[in-house]
């Protein structure tokens, strides 16, 4: 917070609702990429956006023939041009696909602190924009995606949650509470060394092996305990009809805690 806001002299920043971008925003994002892509080379850049994400003939790029040094300035004038008009959820569209295309992290590190800094209502997590704002929330989430190999399988699944929610398009919340619980169900089974217990026999080894306490294991299968009979809690809750965002972001956020509780006890 700077002099003005501290002081009363200037309203503070306010966050930003999910569906806005302000001008601000948008400039700080773009400066972000701007600077970003001094350092990559401007002829395969375009190429990949003409041929990837736009889906045009790589051979219509706008190029300068008489200009061997700055030829791609043209393409690249589009490119800005396209960006200013994008609707809020097509300019994280194009951020996603730059960040997912750079090799390195420097521009999704130089995205999320403008993000932060701006008061959006995303944050970048594991190449993704996430809404999600609690740093403690996406601290958890970021953790229980970075494993060793071992446990793979259960940061996969975390992942593939992500995907079904963070989708602007097409979420699918059902799935995403699929994949969470599957992710719980995987560390149980990985931590127990037994790949074919139910989570409730998993947890029970997990208690006498590595400590987890008697009542915090019978409420984790209570919560988490939704069994493959088709009468099962999990079977009323993937047939209910009316699952939320809400809904597929608690589970979220609440499996992957306790992911990485597990974790911690097979240390």
């Amino acid at each position: 917070m700077l002099f003005s806001e501290r002081n009363g002299h200037v309203a503070p920043l306010k966050a930003l609702a999910p569906d806005e971008i302000t001008l601000s925003l948008r400039n700080s994002l773009w400066n972000e990429i701007s600077e970003w892509v001094k350092s990559k080379p401007i002829k395969e850049l375009c190429t990949v956006l003409w041929k990837e994400y736009y889906k045009k003939p790589i051979d219509r790029i706008p190029y300068r023939y008489h200009d061997p040094m700055e030829g791609f300035s043209t393409a690249w004038e589009e490119v800005r041009d396209k960006f200013y008009k994008y609707d809020w959820h097509a300019v994280y569209d194009f951020l996603e696909f730059l960040i997912q295309t750079d090799r390195y992290i420097d521009l999704e590190r130089r995205i999320d602190r403008v993000l932060k800094r701006e008061l959006a209502a995303y944050r970048i997590v594991n190449k993704q924009f996430v809404q999600i704002t609690d740093q403690l929330e996406l601290d958890s989430l970021a953790e229980s995606m970075t494993v060793a190999n071992k446990f793979k399988p259960v940061s996969d699944h975390i992942e593939s949650s992500l995907k079904h929610l963070s989708s602007r398009e097409n979420p699918d919340y059902r799935n995403s509470i699929k994949e969470s619980i599957s992710a719980v169900e995987a560390m149980a089974k990985i931590i127990s060394n037994n790949s074919k217990a139910s989570l409730d026999d998993a947890l029970k080894m997990v208690e006498s092996n590595h400590g987890l306490h008697g009542g915090l294991r019978k409420a984790y299968t209570a919560l988490y305990g939704y069994t493959s009979d088709s009468d099962g809690i999990r079977h009323a809750l993937m047939t209910e009809p009316n699952l939320s965002q809400a809904d597929a972001k608690y589970f979220l956020i609440t499996c992957s805690s306790f992911v990485n509780y597990l974790k911690s006890l097979a240390k």
